[in-house]
């Protein structure tokens, strides 16, 4: 692997993606400009860093740069964070072709409803409908005289749909195909390169952009992509236990209950396959992450190692000398 290439440190990460947030912020005061220069001087690795950031912003060109400081600037701390991440995770595996500007939270940050990293939000709709937004999710709302849509753009929405006195069709659309309510309570994730619905109550039309259309009745889950249907299963209440700001865990693996929290927190949550497989059960507050992975290493054989609060491992309990 050419050295210009190479992964680069987590800690430089952090400085390097700091320094970009406060550029594309606005302009750097006096005070700023000294440091940063200082802070490039004092180590090869950061000049390559920062290289390698500014080459990222080519890729970026279709936003302007107002648009790119306003949004930053009117992001929630959480949003931000996010952001970062994604940044940081481009220096970390090296090279900027795999990013696309359509991965970057623009398009979400722009969002008529939206969450942060951590965040849960509740809403009703004109309707009289009500939606709520797991963390890191964003819609827009398109209700005209024919129809009412909601375009479900990233992340984890609940819907408890109203019955509309227009008689207008009630749409959630995703980049998999339309989900049309009939009178339903039921979730849609976007996960797995589709969309996975969980229906509680009333029945919904699924209609993949390039698959048949089909139904699903209360009480059944299924996935979809934009070309195929996956197996009809059973629809999880708890897979919407996040709504009561709840995570619940019967029997599950421990590396899937971490990829399920690491929604929920900024930075990387990262579990050794040593301990994937682990069976976890409980039910754990989402407002507390940190509180959540101390539990974890009173209830399993593991540890938890923190690089910082952004970068934390869990992997197998150390064996005493």
């Amino acid at each position: 692997m050419n050295h210009a290439d190479a992964p680069i440190a987590p800690a430089i990460v952090e400085q390097a993606s700091h320094w970009l947030m406060l550029h594309w912020g606005g302009e750097l005061n006096g005070e700023q400009q000294r440091r940063f220069a200082e802070w490039q001087a004092a180590n090869p690795e950061h000049s390559r860093a920062w290289q390698r950031l500014e080459r990222l912003q080519g890729t970026l060109g279709a936003v302007p740069t107002d648009t790119a400081r306003r949004v930053l600037r009117d992001m929630p701390d959480a949003r931000r964070r996010q952001t970062l991440k994604l940044l940081g995770s481009l220096l970390l595996i090296g090279g900027t072709g795999y990013l696309a500007q359509s991965q970057l939270p623009w398009r979400e940050a722009l969002a008529d409803l939206r969450s942060g990293t951590g965040e849960r939000q509740q809403y009703t709709l004109t309707d009289g409908s009500r939606l709520s937004l797991n963390s890191a999710s964003a819609v827009d709302i398109r209700y005209s005289a024919h129809e009412r849509r909601i375009r479900l753009l990233d992340g984890e929405l609940l819907l408890d749909s109203a019955e509309d006195p227009a008689r207008r069709p009630l749409i959630v659309e995703t980049a998999a195909g339309e989900i049309q309510a009939l009178g339903t309570r039921f979730s849609v994730y976007q996960v797995d390169g589709g969309s996975r619905v969980d229906l509680f109550a009333g029945e919904l039309e699924l209609r993949p952009r390039h698959a048949p259309v089909t139904r699903l009745q209360a009480g059944q889950q299924r996935w979809f992509s934009a070309v195929r249907l996956g197996k009809i299963g059973r629809a999880d209440p708890n897979a919407i236990a996040w709504n009561d700001g709840r995570l619940v865990a019967e029997r599950m693996p421990l590396g899937r209950f971490l990829a399920e929290l690491a929604r929920h927190r900024p930075g990387v949550l990262r579990c050794d396959p040593a301990v994937a497989e682990l069976p976890l059960t409980g039910v754990f507050p989402l407002a507390d992450t940190d509180r959540v992975l101390t539990a974890l290493q009173q209830s399993l054989p593991v540890d938890v190692h923190s690089l910082t609060r952004y970068w934390v491992t869990v992997g197998p309990r150390a064996r005493l000398a």
